[in-house]
């Protein structure tokens, strides 16, 4: 067990010359470089505004409009009789003409007030969004964390039995020269140091492919070597640690509150619908001047308007009973959201339990091919087993060690998921 815990803590001193990071420091470097948090940041920002631009229908829609003209000829031409003749006249060759109008609307069937409270629903609902994706880049770079702790850790570990096998490789080329044994069990020996250095490479190139995705969600575009976490495996918190009330946790999950954002937008479309078969009611000022052929006129009106949708109510009322049913859909999409909830919570809190307890079997596993490997060493170099027996050992304990540190690093893992699900 000691040469266990020898591992972890050389794979936390290794790389001090790199720039070392906690899952925290490069959770809070994603929060703040992220591309897609960037992007559902700016999603937020174009809520706001769709949010003010809505606050404008309340206020009254102004236009202007202007003309001026200017004709080759008079515009305005004719006769008149005069004295048994006839004289012509022409009128009107240039002329401007400007007004503007102000219209206030009364009453839209309500259609204002309840297109203001959608635009507020999608600005909270992008504000959601925004929750879900930052603990969902969260979860990701503790994923590609843990992922890269375990390989290093492994890496570690494969060092460790090249020593081991290198010590072997001496003891077994001292009995071929003794003539105790034959060369083949040498090459043995070569062909596991060689399978040994094969799967290092393996390790070495998933660690730079980690490294290259972990940097690019955190938003590190140069010194993608700097990133060395540090690891936390040993003793890990009891998984009661974690737990969270399943009523409480469900209040805290954005699923939920966007479940029922979506049934609240269902009713105001509803509300919309009707107020589009209501009266429409508006006052309204109009200002105009005009000057045609140097003659200034300036005048203005008050006015007001009702509009009544009659032919629209034919086909209003299938719009009102379809947003009806859809409030019904979305009731239903929400009762469903908390129940696929509470099973995906009690789903994680089973992952994160099963990996605890797989933890203990992995240790228990370290130390049985621990104690097996101490002895087929004492019996190889007392000549009372054989060299497969003593590769065999080392291979029992590589691969436990390796299925205990994944346990470690699974747990970690689940820890983060169900933070991610209950918090």
């Amino acid at each position: 067990m000691k040469k266990i815990l020898l591992t972890i803590c050389v794979l936390c001193s290794c790389g001090l010359s790199a720039q070392e990071y906690t899952l925290e420091q490069l959770q809070q470097m994603a929060v703040e470089n992220n591309r897609t948090l960037k992007n559902a940041r700016l999603n937020v920002e174009a809520a706001k505004a769709d949010r003010a631009k809505a606050r404008t229908n309340f206020f009254p829609q102004v236009s202007a409009h202007a003309v001026g003209f200017q004709g080759f000829d008079d515009i305005l031409q004719g006769s008149m009789p005069a004295g048994g003749s006839t004289m012509p006249i022409s009128l009107v060759k240039k002329g401007f003409v400007g007004s503007v109008m102000a219209v206030q609307p009364l009453f839209q069937g309500g259609q204002i007030v309840y297109g203001n409270q959608l635009a507020a629903l999608g600005q909270e609902v992008n504000q959601l969004q925004l929750q879900m994706t930052e603990k969902d880049i969260e979860l990701q770079v503790a994923q590609y964390y843990w992922q890269l702790v375990s390989l290093q850790s492994n890496v570690v570990t494969l060092d460790s039995v090249k020593t081991q096998l290198d010590e072997v490789y001496r003891l077994t080329k001292h009995y071929v020269d003794a003539g105790v044994t034959t060369h083949n069990d040498l090459l043995r020996v070569q062909l596991k140091q060689q399978e040994l250095a094969s799967h290092r490479l393996e390790l070495e190139n998933g660690i730079s492919i980690v490294k290259l995705l972990l940097a690019q969600t955190v938003g590190v575009g140069e010194g993608i070597d700097r990133i060395h976490p540090t690891s936390t495996f040993l003793s890990p918190s009891l998984p009661v640690t974690y737990l969270c009330p399943t009523d409480e946790a469900i209040q805290h999950r954005e699923e939920w509150a966007l479940s029922q954002k979506n049934e609240e937008a269902k009713h105001l479309q509803v509300k919309m619908e009707r107020g589009k078969l209501l009266p429409s009611v508006a006052v309204g000022v109009n200002g105009f001047y005009q000057t045609i052929d140097h003659h200034d006129l300036t005048n203005g009106l008050v006015f007001a308007t009702l509009s009544v949708p009659i032919s629209d109510w034919w086909g209003g009322t299938h719009a009102v009973r379809k947003a009806k049913l859809q409030c019904l859909q979305a009731e239903n999409d929400r009762m469903e959201a908390q129940e696929k909830l509470e099973i995906d919570l009690q789903a994680a809190w089973n992952n994160l339990e099963e990996a605890y307890q797989q933890i203990s079997i992995a240790k228990a596993s370290v130390e049985s091919a621990q104690e097996n490997l101490r002895m087929q060493r004492i019996f190889y170099g007392a000549g009372t087993t054989t060299l497969t027996d003593l590769l065999d050992a080392i291979s029992l304990h590589t691969q436990a060690q390796s299925h205990w540190v994944s346990a470690c690093a699974t747990y970690q893992l689940r820890v983060a998921e169900y933070r991610r699900k209950s918090i």
